[in-house]
């Protein structure tokens, strides 16, 4: 989770797109999380990923919508860190281009996870094949984004992810890309969801890493144990730490 507001920098040192073609590409289908994360374990400093991130985060970020059906987001995370349509810069549709597979679409879409289905109209697309992807709750009032977007109903009261990514997979889209935030990385781990997982190890303290919780208090864990992955790579750039696990 490195930011979507649609500007994809650069880092010159760093090609990105070579990188995620070499390292990152041999996924056929499920759920891929991406973020960045502190030295101690904050995944955003006063409420935004952006000063946690560096220019070779960034690039890896744009670089891994490229290679997905389906950008992933919860609703809070689309306002603050201002998200719009996907859209890939020349060099990541070429790199989409080089590795496209079976019923691939020339972008990306944009799945936005929402109770409310109030999103800011940046986040909706002028263009059908633009509009995103509203994923939401029988409770929800969809008539808020209109024509503007694609809905799935998925649960009654609450969405129910593994219904909404049955649907997402029933139109051809296999490949998620969930960019976060904590709150949705969160409910697909509870329901066993995740794939892979990709963080970006930043040389940064914030003092805002969650507290060690107290047993006594702590939230029931629907895990008997904690759920293992297997470290892929483990890739130095500058002092950042691309890390790659896999179920």
């Amino acid at each position: 989770m490195s930011g979507g507001d649609g500007r994809q920098t650069s880092a010159p040192d760093f090609d990105a797109a070579a990188f995620a073609a070499g390292s990152y590409a041999d996924w056929s289908a499920g759920v891929r999380t991406n973020m960045v994360m502190s030295l101690d374990g904050a995944v955003s400093f006063r409420g935004r990923v952006g000063p946690l991130s560096s220019a070779a985060d960034r690039a890896l970020f744009y670089a891994l919508r490229a290679l997905s059906d389906v950008v992933l987001v919860g609703a809070a995370t689309a306002r603050v860190e201002n998200y719009g349509p996907v859209e890939l810069s020349g060099r990541l549709a070429a790199l989409r281009a080089e590795h496209r597979w079976n019923g691939a679409q020339p972008q990306p879409r944009l799945a936005i996870v929402t109770a409310s289905c109030r999103l800011p109209r940046r986040c909706l697309g002028v263009e059908p094949s633009m509009r995103p992807i509203v994923i939401t709750s029988g409770r929800a009032d969809t008539s808020t984004v209109g024509d503007d977007a694609d809905v799935i109903v998925a649960g009654a009261d609450e969405v129910d992810l593994p219904a909404a990514l049955a649907e997402l997979a029933a139109h051809g889209l296999r490949r998620v890309l969930c960019e976060g935030g904590p709150t949705l990385i969160d409910r697909l781990a509870e329901t066993d969801l995740i794939d892979e997982l990709c963080v970006t190890l930043t040389p940064q303290l914030t003092a805002e890493a969650l507290p060690v919780g107290n047993a006594a208090t702590a939230t029931v864990n629907p895990f008997d144990a904690p759920h293992r992955y297997r470290l892929r790579h483990a890739v130095a750039h500058a002092d950042d730490l691309f890390l790659r696990y896999t179920r």
